[in-house]
């Protein structure tokens, strides 16, 4: 993506990595819990545990999508008003 560098976007992406730093440590730690009553209840127990780490992301890119979207929106009002001005 090609966000500006503000405040806002720089702390979206650290929260970003440590959303995907939770998503793994989650589905290892459940995955090692597990494996030793089988690897099929090891494996889903990773997915279990990998949820709550992606559901952050997933809150954090529609985060960033809605920063991007209204930024846009507002390029778009400043060369419209411009436009409109010009007439």
């Amino acid at each position: 993506m090609h966000l500006k560098k503000t405040t806002l976007s720089a702390l979206i992406s650290f929260l970003l990595g440590a959303g995907w730093g939770i998503a793994v440590m989650g589905a290892i730690n459940m995955f090692f819990s597990f494996v030793h009553v089988h690897f099929l209840m090891g494996f889903l127990a990773a997915i279990f545990g990998a949820v709550p780490g992606l559901l952050i992301v997933v809150f954090l890119e529609y985060l960033l999508l809605k920063n991007e979207w209204l930024s846009e929106i507002k390029r778009q009002t400043r060369l419209l008003e411009r436009i409109a001005s010009e007439k």
